[in-house]
């Protein structure tokens, strides 16, 4: 068997458990969705200010890059800019010029495309607050720009007075040599040194002329930087972003609820589908998916109050028909591996469709533990199975319910149900009923709590284990075949029922085992289990029946 074998999962089969596990899916996302919005309530509200610089590049006095033409990356130029305002001088000044006594908000520049135009963003939840410091780090900025090139400018204007003042004391130094000379070498002095003190005397003049031209863009320097945008006041604060926040969280609860449920499948051991019920039990025959009903109801095929179930159970009988072609199949046991698997609803709904289709049906409750088909029938369960292998004369214990069809209830519930099942009378009584009848189904108890099925086995001609999606899991299904198969029981196949609605407590009385806990018989089944009586059994006629039938115990031998 390789039912739990691993495989990827088809398209179909995600969406299958996606459908299964919705509410799993749903939780999560209310929960993600829920949180984020209260969290979003709570948070102080956050208002973003930003004002703009124009950043020139190509400017020969660049705070970093000064006397270049603009060779460089301007790129990289404006990604400098970007750290110097971002630095802590600029905080620096801005504290001051704002006469802070803590740090201002902290700034953020980012260069707008491919311009040279920087937006300055600072948050604060103030709005006016945002604002203000938002224009305090550009003119900060601008300022301690214009401040290092009117530094640098000055310390170049420096080192040329120096210059002027050497070639200065050079050309006195000529001149006094002159002027010491003797009357009549004076001239010829003079004129040695002429060229010398002409060469001197251009060069102090280009220098004073530089001179003169950084004292002029000293007081013209702009720092490379001016002011293109101010700062507006924000009406509408940036976080917290309730629908935004709302959408993603939406999206995070999405996806936790689907890892959830992925999760929780994969964890899940329960039948879920006529393919895992096949690959569970090894490749034996899904004869029939059914939607299904509560359990102890009235039969479907009877009330038709589930068409689309009626006609599943039609499709079981005509699947069982073309197996009695090769294999005579008149004694049809029905089962399940634990409670509450819909046995009692498979067996009874079988029968009634076999009978609708002409045949001879008996219908024998052999659940000796827990009986259900007196209640779902509506018929006194006082006497039936036990009493016809203690003796009594079958017809005396027959109940005709319609048409081609009988039911044998359980009758006295016993103190050895195995022993009584698995007993040559038990085999002689389906002998002489399948003489009678053309179809006899039995509804015995399920496998895995106790034994009675197992050994009844034996004495039918096929059996059919009933599963409940969602409720049957894969270790139960293969636990109860092997045990089957241990005894070769004929398998005719599964039904699996796809609605497990409805009570779950019905078999109290195996042991405890009715919450698939435990999957070996009871040793605590010597003590006789009591049959309830007639003012505890469900008796009222169920409505909407749309075939009569008559209720009452038959003299007639068949």
């Amino acid at each position: 068997m390789n039912g739990n074998a691993a495989r990827e999962l088809t398209l179909r089969e995600c969406a299958r458990v996606v459908a299964r596990r919705k509410w799993v899916v749903a939780i999560a996302m209310l929960a993600t969705v829920g949180t984020a919005i209260a969290l979003s309530a709570l948070q102080t509200p956050v208002y973003q200010a930003s004002a703009e610089i124009l950043v020139n590049t190509r400017s020969s006095d660049s705070v970093f890059e000064n006397g270049r033409t603009g060779s460089d990356d301007p790129k990289r130029l404006v990604a400098t800019e970007i750290e110097v305002l971002e630095g802590e001088p600029v905080s620096q000044r801005v504290q001051a010029d704002l006469r802070l006594t803590s740090k201002p908000p902290r700034a953020v520049g980012t260069a707008q495309g491919d311009t040279d135009v920087v937006a300055v963003t600072v948050r604060s939840g103030d709005p006016t607050t945002a604002r203000i410091v938002a224009d305090a780090y550009v003119q900060a900025y601008i300022n301690i720009k214009r401040e290092q090139v009117v530094d640098s400018l000055t310390a170049a204007g420096v080192e040329l007075q120096k210059k002027v003042t050497e070639l200065q004391v050079e050309i006195d130094a000529i001149d006094a040599e002159v002027a010491n000379a003797l009357a009549s070498e004076r001239d010829q002095v003079q004129a040695g040194h002429a060229t010398q003190r002409g060469i001197l005397f251009e060069q102090q003049g280009l220098f004073n002329h530089r001179f003169d031209q950084l004292q002029v863009d000293a007081a013209l320097a702009t720092g490379g930087a001016q002011v293109f945008r101010q700062a507006e006041q924000p009406n509408d604060p940036v976080e917290p972003t309730p629908f935004r926040t709302g959408a993603l969280a939406l999206v995070v609860g999405l996806l936790l609820g689907l890892g959830a449920a992925f999760l929780l499948d994969s964890l899940d051991d329960s039948i879920h589908s006529a393919e895992a019920l096949v690959r569970a039990s090894g490749g034996l025959p899904v004869l029939a998916v059914v939607p299904g009903a509560p359990p102890g109801s009235r039969p479907i095929s009877i009330s038709e109050s589930d068409p689309y179930a009626g006609e599943a159970f039609r499709g079981l009988r005509t699947n069982l028909q073309f197996i009695s072609l090769d294999t005579d199949v008149r004694v049809i046991q029905v089962t399940s591996a634990m409670s509450d698997d819909r046995k009692t609803t498979t067996a009874s709904n079988l029968a009634v469709v076999f009978a609708q289709a002409g045949h001879r049906v008996i219908l024998i409750d052999a659940d000796l533990r827990q009986p259900r088909q007196h209640e779902v029938f509506a018929v006194p369960g006082d006497r039936g199975l036990t009493n016809a292998l203690l003796g009594e004369p079958t017809e005396l214990l027959v109940h005709h319910i319609a048409e081609n069809l009988d039911l044998m209830t359980a009758g006295v519930i016993p103190a050895n149900p195995s022993e009584m099942l698995g007993s040559r009378q038990m085999r002689a009584l389906l002998e002489t009923l399948a003489e009678i009848y053309e179809i006899v189904i039995v509804d015995s108890a399920p496998v895995l709590p106790v034994t009675d099925s197992v050994t009844l086995s034996a004495a039918v001609n096929g059996v059919l284990l009933v599963c409940s999606a969602g409720y049957t899991s894969n270790k139960q299904v293969t636990s109860a075949l092997s045990q089957l198969q241990r005894v070769r029981a004929p398998m005719l196949g599964t039904v699996l029922h796809m609605n497990t609605g409805g009570s779950r407590g019905g078999y109290r009385g195996y042991g405890g085992y009715a919450g698939g806990g435990a999957y070996g018989p009871n040793d605590g089944y010597g003590s006789a289990i009591q049959t309830p009586s007639l003012t505890e059994t469900t008796t009222a006629p169920i409505r909407s029946i749309e075939v009569p039938l008559e209720v009452r115990t038959t003299t007639t031998g068949h």
